[in-house]
């Protein structure tokens, strides 16, 4: 069943109490790369990491856009670049 709060946002997450990072998040299943559960995927800008298995904490600032299927991963690749930008722009103008 789809959630009817997936899609890709603008947010700002943190890590055990760490300060508040922006960034892009991506809620769903993963159409274009086959994903079988849902998944909410997290990249911070300008941060260099592995936070594989710890705990996050997320508030969701706006919506970008719904989840897509593309047809190729140079195209899901492109729209991720869109979507960095303009979550970049909301959160800035914060």
């Amino acid at each position: 069943l789809p959630c009817p709060i997936s899609g890709v946002f603008a947010v700002e997450a943190r890590v055990g109490g760490d300060l508040w990072r922006p960034g892009v998040a991506s809620l769903g299943w993963r159409p274009t790369v086959g994903g079988e559960d849902m998944l909410l995927e997290v990249h911070f800008f300008d941060f260099q990491a592995n936070l594989y298995g710890q705990r996050m904490e997320t508030r969701f600032v706006a919506k970008l856009r719904d989840e897509a299927q593309f047809d190729t991963i140079e195209a899901m690749v492109q729209q991720m670049k869109r979507d960095e930008a303009q979550a970049r722009e909301i959160l800035g103008a914060r």
